[in-house]
């Protein structure tokens, strides 16, 4: 197991990885025998680091950074890592020993790593919540809700930018013979939805207002 692990890239041993060199109780006592040995750190349950001791009696350290072996945990666990902050960048935790919070897009995640001594947090990434503010001061207008949306994306600078699949639906519109086309207007209550600034029902009713206004600005034939 000790060839089989160093031949292994990166830093990060995950028990299940080496459980086919042996018995259950073969790998548990081939993995006790590194950690003795000072050549691999157990981080968490069924997670070890590959180590190095400094001196015949002295501490063992990883051979991997702090933001490596997370990284690497985070990759073998399957998650995806969208940050690191530490405890000091946060304004401190619930727990005052957690020197490192590593967010995921995994909901309801809670894992835990000991690294060098130092604890690390998995947790959920935070969703971000729209411009309170902005918000708490929305007031949808009786009428120029065209201007009113203008300005309310300039504000909270925000722009439309097409998607792929805002193409793929002109393209389906324009063969299927419908004229139906969105406006700057609505490609603006689009692009708010997108970054949290507008609930859906706040888009809708602003939509329907706006299609009422235009729909009075249009003159017959």
């Amino acid at each position: 197991m000790r060839q089989s692990i160093r031949r292994r890239s990166g830093s990060v041993v995950l028990r299940s990885e080496v459980a086919a060199l042996g018995s259950r109780t073969q790998v548990t006592h081939a993995l006790g025998a590194l950690l003795r040995d000072g050549e691999l750190l157990r981080l968490a349950n069924g997670v070890y680091a590959k180590a190095k001791r400094e001196s015949p009696s002295g501490r063992v350290r990883p051979l991997g950074n702090l933001e490596e072996i997370v990284r690497e945990t985070a990759q073998k666990w399957g998650l995806v890592l969208r940050g690191m902050v530490s405890c000091n960048e946060a304004g401190g935790t619930e727990d005052g020993a957690v020197a490192l919070l590593a967010e995921t897009d995994s909901p309801r995640i809670s894992r835990r790593l000991v690294i060098d001594g130092q604890l690390v947090k998995f947790r959920s990434r935070r969703r971000k919540h729209r411009d309170v503010e902005a918000h708490r001061s929305l007031v949808i207008p009786a009428s120029g809700v065209a201007r009113f949306v203008q300005d309310l994306a300039r504000r909270l600078k925000v722009a439309y930018v097409p998607s792929s699949m805002d193409q793929w639906a002109e393209t389906v519109t324009h063969l299927a013979g419908d004229e139906v086309r969105s406006d700057s207007t609505q490609d603006l209550l689009v692009a708010l939805k997108r970054a949290g600034k507008l609930s859906k029902e706040e888009v809708a009713a602003l939509t329907i207002r706006h299609l009422r206004e235009r729909k009075q600005h249009v003159r017959p034939v």
